[in-house]
């Protein structure tokens, strides 16, 4: 295989181990698989894959997260299998091998009951992998071609990637109101949920996090329309009315979610947070960012601080209330020691925001270590300890249970950060003031300007003498 195609191998064997794992292991029951003939499955299956379950409005947001978990199997595999000519055959190996894992998964599914195989979800699991494969195709094709001229267009392309997948994240799991009985109960609850504020019945400090996450995460938003083609000549005014409409956009997008939660308030600090990354962007462009991100490293022993208080008061570690370890070790769950399976018991969306929520903690880590100077690797072994201490601590806080995934998740977040970071910056010096370095400029002394008035005065002597010589 080619070297340019073993970058996406690994990490497709890694999703195809996690889906595998999560899809058969992990049940209400923690582990429990029952041994059946091969027989007896081959014709349970056979039964159940031609049936098409009419499930409700409620099973909806189920669907839509299990097309969504097996886009990123349709891209890693696009990406793994590209070297294959002509290109529509990789596609089409691509495609097939998908479908073949996800009817895999499905048959082992019998195997651990409560768990059942339906078509519903087959035609789900293979709807995704087929827009993931696509996706490959279209960002192979046109978009990463294009992006390589220069690291504005690549700045340009990314932030174009992220504000669509910061837009699908509000409006997950995407469960739209599709029919006039769904409809009317979204309008009747409106008026009670519009007003909420984020986070709301939970402590305080917890709101005013969700709200400053919330602003900063749009900031790229408003760096992309700065980056845009016309973007330089735009007012601020201009792209806060842009980034007010689009959020008046999702908030509307939003209501129309059976399981969404929209709040008005979230237009505006999220539009704050658009007007941030315009003027930001406008900023980094006028600056040396060679210079900044020297003193950026300068301010990383300053900020390890106040980052690790923020990091326990988010998980509510800054508290009297303690309880023994013998206290902890009776009330602790077996089941909760299982890998994903916290992730198993909430819905599909609730466990990808905790996935994020838990990645946007430890990320910073590798930002620090980026910009000291040390290796990748530092990030990971520096956010796994610290991540395992911060979750024993929350088995010791009485109301509090510790996470065991988002140990992974944190050495993970703060390795991919550290790891990213360089061409993030390179992009950006593709839009930032270029520095032109000028030779300093040797200013004469006295003596030498001195010297050489004097030999200007002898030339000019000399030429006076040899045209008198020559008229005589």
């Amino acid at each position: 295989m080619p070297a340019s195609n073993s970058r996406y191998l690994p990490w497709l064997l890694l999703y195809v181990l996690l889906i595998a794992y999560s899809s058969t292991l992990i049940g209400p029951l923690g582990i429990h698989f029952v041994p059946i003939s091969l027989d007896e499955a081959a014709a349970t299956f056979a039964q159940r894959l031609v049936v098409w379950v009419d499930n409700g409005s409620d099973q909806r947001a189920d669907w839509m997260a299990n097309l969504s978990m097996c886009v990123p199997l349709g891209f890693l595999l696009g990406g793994t299998l590209r070297f294959l000519r002509p290109r529509v055959l990789g596609l089409a190996t691509a495609l097939g091998l998908a479908i073949a894992f996800v009817l895999s998964v499905k048959f082992a599914q019998l195997f651990f009951p409560p768990r059942t195989v339906t078509l519903n979800y087959i035609v789900a699991q293979s709807a995704g992998s087929a827009i993931g494969i696509l996706a490959y195709a279209l960002a192979r094709t046109r978009l990463i071609k294009r992006a390589h001229t220069n690291g504005r267009e690549a700045l340009r392309l990314w932030l174009k990637l992220y504000t669509a997948a910061l837009c699908l994240f509000f409006l997950m799991p995407l469960d739209f109101a599709l029919d006039t009985a769904d409809l009317l109960a979204q309008l009747d609850r409106l008026p009670a949920i519009m007003t909420r504020l984020p986070g709301e019945g939970r402590p305080l400090l917890i709101q005013a996090i969700l709200v400053l996450a919330g602003t900063l995460a749009t900031a790229p938003i408003g760096m992309l329309l700065v980056v845009g083609p016309r973007g330089r000549n735009r007012f601020l005014s201009a792209i806060v009315l842009r980034g007010f409409i689009g959020m008046l956009v999702i908030l509307a997008l939003s209501a129309l979610l059976l399981s969404g939660a929209p709040t008005l308030i979230a237009v505006f600090y999220r539009t704050f947070g658009i007007a941030l990354g315009g003027w930001s962007m406008r900023w980094l462009a006028r600056q040396d960012l060679n210079q900044q991100r020297t003193r950026l490293a300068q301010l990383v022993p300053w900020a390890l601080l106040p980052f690790l208080g923020l990091l326990l008061a988010v998980n509510g570690l800054l508290s009297p209330a303690w309880r023994s370890p013998a206290e902890a070790i009776e009330t602790l769950s077996p089941h909760g020691l299982i890998p994903l399976y916290d992730y198993y018991i909430v819905t599909k969306a609730e466990a990808a925001k905790n996935i994020i929520g838990h990645a946007i903690m430890y990320a910073p880590i590798g930002v620090f270590v980026w910009l000291r100077g040390y290796p990748n690797k530092v990030a990971l072994l520096t956010a796994l300890p610290l991540a395992a201490c911060v979750e024993a601590a929350r088995y010791l806080r009485p109301g509090l249970e510790g996470d065991v995934n988002a140990i992974a998740v944190a050495g993970l977040s703060a390795f991919v950060a550290a790891r990213l970071l360089p061409g993030f910056w390179h992009m950006l010096e593709g839009v930032a003031r270029p520095q032109i370095s000028l030779a300093p400029v040797a200013v004469p002394s006295w003596r030498e300007r001195a010297a050489a008035a004097t030999l200007q005065q002898t030339a000019r002597s000399a030429d006076t003498a040899a045209g008198e010589i020559e008229h005589f």
